[in-house]
């Protein structure tokens, strides 16, 4: 008899908005003792860390409050066929699910009508063309002005942001040079996720581009 001895372990993630699914062997965990998951676009990731014989500690992301929670977690509890639920003390939201992986996929289907309910609750559906491209496009933009990497060519980091129907409209707010980023398609948050800075730059004006190539 085959005893399956995979489970997984599924988050998501506070920078891209995805869910991260890690694989994870409980023969190699209770052998090696430490794993590390980390999700695709490089900025969160999950740890295990063995305590004592019966005891893990979980490190995981969360998407409520921004931040790492740490959970305890026992052998017992991780051989359990149960789906394990762990929630953010601050905002109550769900943040990290635990056990077989078509129990674990079903749960998070739930969590996302979740989301959308509370989104919904809100009225958001009605203000942005797609509500979860736009929180997902926001949250990359606050990752690149966190780095130091949103600016202006005129020097000033003060960049304020507006949301639209449609996009984010971002406005120097010593010379009033702006800049729109689009973000009503998934083909749009796909652009602002490869991004890794963003520079308000001077338009120039017709005249001047047919003078440059005259």
């Amino acid at each position: 008899m085959l005893i399956d001895m995979d489970i997984t372990i599924a988050y998501k993630c506070f920078s891209c908005g995805t869910f991260d699914f890690a694989k994870v062997n409980l023969f190699k965990l209770f052998l090696n003792g430490n794993i590390t998951s980390g999700c695709k676009c490089g900025k969160s990731r999950l740890e295990i860390e063995k305590l004592s014989k019966n005891e893990y500690r979980l490190t995981v992301p969360c998407i409520g409050c921004g931040s790492e929670h740490k959970h305890i977690i026992s052998r017992e509890a991780l051989l359990a066929n149960n789906i394990i639920i762990y929630t953010c003390q601050i905002t109550g939201i769900k943040n990290c699910f635990i056990g077989k992986d078509d129990s674990v996929r079903k749960f998070i289907d739930k969590f996302e009508k979740e989301l959308d309910g509370i989104i919904d609750g809100f009225g958001y559906d009605r203000c942005f063309e797609n509500t979860q491209v736009m929180f997902d496009t926001l949250n990359k933009i606050h990752d690149i002005a966190e780095k130091g990497n949103l600016r202006c060519e005129c020097g000033s980091d003060g960049i304020i942001v507006s949301m639209l129907r449609r996009g984010i409209t971002l406005k120097c707010n010593k010379c009033s040079r702006t800049k729109f980023i689009p973000a009503s398609t998934n083909n749009d948050l796909k652009k602002i996720l490869q991004r890794d800075k963003i520079i308000l730059f001077a338009r120039k004006s017709k005249l001047n581009t047919r003078q440059k190539y005259n």
